[in-house]
């Protein structure tokens, strides 16, 4: 009997001994994501059990929290709901239904910490909103915030290389091309993605996440030449080509002797230019709230790259990609030395009056040329093959004239942008307008402007910046470039429009220009002052 008590003794004695003490390490830390933005959380290790603060989680969600030092519990409320934990217990009560944790609940020092699942398995109970925790990119949702898991393979494709994405739900994205990089970017607060694949060869050095686009960024080696995208969302690839081959591809043509002709079997739309007004120091209109047509036609540009790549196939250029100042020259210079297909300048219009509203569309008119420009777009001239295999045009154009070629077209694809714009999003009064635009008048192949709405007025500002309503115009001008490029494709524009010739537009100084084939297949522009 005795001995049995002394047994017992020793049993509660020990049961009344405080636990062992707790080593606190520092956690690889969360980021929380929601309507307002970002902000870190730090967490800590407890006995090889990664956790997190209560304390910081009732000030990140506003809880009011309550401690009881005889029960050793603590208590999480809001809104009539609470979490009831007990210390050293791997148990939360929610509302007075008992949900199990990975891990006990512990008290350190005064201040309490929960395993991670517990964001998962109780919180939502009492945030009363939508909350996840994504462990594997460390992410923790909260609200209605849309962020997309991005799943990334990359392999040897032949000489060149393919990187398949996967994303979910379906984000828009854009490819930018930059001096050695290439960057993928979707228009979301953040992406979820794991650790993205490690490379090998020449062609890619590295793939990393890069949260500030949100996106991937490939570190080109010196294999890359050049890429194209292929798929459309959820699933789409970035195919890589390596530079010998676009190097051989070239020296492979031969040089051209002769004089050719129609150059209609060439495709006919292969490179779209997208030119987002204004940007830096010029901040073009200025809406009632606040808002900048600057900023604005950079988000739909991008939109719209992001749709053309994927739909189409084609090759998308913008004439700014950032918050940077762009000449006017300059914009039609980058559409012609690319060799664009179409070119697409963006604004959002404004009025001293709150009232006009409604997207409208402007091309050039030939009546803004007068006889000289009536010339230049009804003759013919000879065609030289380049050394991209396209045709082209051996004639002597005033620079303020470079769109004269291509007046009857340009005119036709405002038609379509304003038909297919009309079915989804308010018009103007006047939809399709013809003005002297400068930005216009040097673009060497078929364009047109897009005033999207009225800055001015308060209700199409906040339409403007509405990813719904940005949604719409980039639906709307792709339909349009479809329809241009079918028309196209049959051939039966009149009067007859030929390729014109390449025009530099770097300034209001180039005035005029021919372009030859060198003996080694470059072409070389040849300027008359």
């Amino acid at each position: 009997m005795t001995r049995a008590l002394v047994t017992a003794g020793l049993f509660l004695f020990a049961a009344l001994l405080p636990s062992p003490a707790l080593a606190q390490e520092a956690g690889g830390g969360l980021t929380m994501i929601d309507e307002n933005g970002r902000q870190a959380i730090e967490t800590a290790v407890l006995r090889d059990q990664e956790m997190i603060a209560v304390d910081r989680l009732a000030e990140l969600f506003r809880f009011d929290l309550s401690e009881d030092v005889r029960t050793r519990t603590v208590t999480l409320s809001a809104g009539g709901r609470s979490v009831i934990l007990t210390a050293e217990q791997a148990l939360a009560s929610v509302d007075g239904r008992l949900v199990s944790l990975a891990a006990p609940v512990y008290r350190l020092g005064g201040d309490w910490f929960v395993p991670l699942d517990f964001v998962n398995r109780a919180l939502p109970s009492v945030a009363g909103q939508p909350v996840e925790l994504r462990l594997a990119s460390r992410l923790l949702l909260v609200g209605n915030v849309r962020i997309p898991r991005v799943a990334v393979r990359y392999g040897p494709r032949g000489e060149g290389g393919r990187l398949s994405l996967e994303v979910t739900p379906e984000t828009p994205y854009e490819v930018i091309e930059e001096p050695g990089r290439l960057l993928i970017r979707f228009e979301a607060a953040a992406i979820d993605l794991a650790a993205p694949p490690a490379p090998r060869g020449d062609m890619v050095r590295a793939i990393t996440h890069d949260e500030t686009l949100p996106g991937l960024a490939l570190d080109l080696g010196p294999a890359y030449g050049s890429y194209r995208v292929i798929g459309a969302l959820p699933r789409f690839a970035v195919e890589l080509e390596p530079a010998a081959a676009a190097a051989a591809d070239v020296s492979a043509r031969p040089v051209p002797t002769t004089v050719l002709g129609d150059p209609a079997s060439r495709p006919v739309l292969r490179t779209v230019v997208i030119d987002p007004g204004h940007g830096g120091d010029d901040e073009g209109t200025r809406g009632p709230n606040g808002t900048l047509e600057k900023h604005v036609t950079l988000a739909v540009a991008q939109r719209l790259r992001a749709a053309l790549e994927s739909r189409l196939g084609a090759r998308v250029i913008l004439t700014r990609t950032d918050d940077r100042g762009v000449p006017l020259d300059q914009r039609a210079a980058i559409a012609n030395n690319n060799q664009a297909d179409v070119f697409i300048s963006l604004h959002a219009n404004a009025s001293l009056s709150e009232i006009p509203a409604g997207a409208e569309v402007f091309h050039l008119s030939i009546d803004e040329y007068g006889a000289e420009a009536r010339e230049i777009a009804e003759r013919e001239g000879e065609f030289l093959l380049a050394a991209d295999g396209r045709q082209r045009e051996i004639d002597m154009v005033p620079w303020e004239l470079a769109q004269a070629r291509y007046l009857f077209r340009s005119e036709f694809l405002a038609d379509l942008v304003e038909e297919e714009l009309a079915v989804r999003v308010p018009m103007n009064e006047r939809p399709r307008t013809e003005a002297p635009f400068r930005v216009l008048a040097g673009a060497n192949m078929p364009a047109v402007l897009i005033e999207m709405g009225y800055v001015s007025n308060p209700e199409q500002e906040a339409q403007l910046v509405d990813p719904v309503f940005q949604g719409s115009i980039v639906e709307a001008l792709v339909a349009a470039i479809v329809r241009f490029r079918n028309r196209l494709e049959q051939g039966d524009f009149l009067p007859p429009e030929v390729e014109p010739p390449d025009i530099e537009a770097t300034g209001a100084g180039d005035r005029r220009q021919e372009v030859e084939v060198t003996e080694d297949g470059a072409t070389r522009d040849r300027r008359r002052e």
